[in-house]
């Protein structure tokens, strides 16, 4: 772990988070123990808005290692807080990216959560706590799973980000939508976004994907 990249910032309930090169030490009331959760170990990042917000950039964040954990929330509206929601998902595409990407070419598949919509919108005034249950998309080189169906990377020929109702689109090569997801109701949309167009580019320059794909 190295040192500490700029003052620790107090979040919520007592809870304080250090920014670290490779991930967040976070100390909770007056605990001594500190827990270090690395980037590379951010399974789930969720961006989401608080109060009254209905539109323009999110201004909270929560993450967390798996969906057995805990949420841990950085809702602080003052400059550190922008910054290190920013370093926190730079974090999680710059290590934990990598090795998803190489999962994807070892034939592995990739587990993503959503929420529905009203679970979002809830989470406006309750924080994580309201984010309810969660569906699970499921990601590898061949396609997707999403529910009972089943999207081929091969039929996927475009992703678009920020659609006028703040969506995820994926189109096919006749321009039909395959798919759409608000992009707060993903976790981890960025990483998502990232992965699939390094799939969708592997796909069309014809570079050779391996393994059975999502629900084989």
């Amino acid at each position: 772990m190295m040192g500490l990249l700029f003052p620790r910032l107090a979040i919520r309930l007592g809870t304080i988070l250090d920014l670290h090169q490779h991930g967040i030490v976070v100390r909770h009331g007056s605990q001594r123990k500190a827990t270090f959760v690395p980037f590379m170990a951010m399974a789930d990042l969720y961006l989401y808005r608080t109060g009254d917000r209905l539109f323009g950039p999110a201004n909270a964040l929560a993450f967390r290692r798996d969906p057995d954990d805990a949420w841990v929330d950085a809702i602080d509206d003052h400059g550190d807080g922008f910054r290190l929601r920013g370093e926190i998902i730079g974090g999680q595409l710059r290590e934990r990216g990598p090795l998803a990407l190489r999962a994807l070419e070892a034939g592995d598949v990739l587990t993503f959560h959503t929420i529905t919509d009203a679970d979002r919108l809830a989470a406006r005034t309750a924080g994580s706590a309201a984010f309810g249950h969660t569906a699970v998309v499921r990601l590898s080189a061949v396609g997707i799973d999403v529910g009972k169906r089943r999207i081929p990377i091969a039929d996927i020929a475009k992703l678009d980000e920020g659609g006028p109702d703040g969506s995820l689109r994926l189109f096919d090569a006749q321009g039909n939508a395959l798919w759409s997801v608000h992009t707060l109701s993903l976790f981890s949309a960025d990483l998502f976004v990232v992965l699939m167009r390094t799939l969708i580019e592997a796909q069309q320059y014809g570079i050779t994907q391996k393994g059975p794909g999502p629900g084989s």
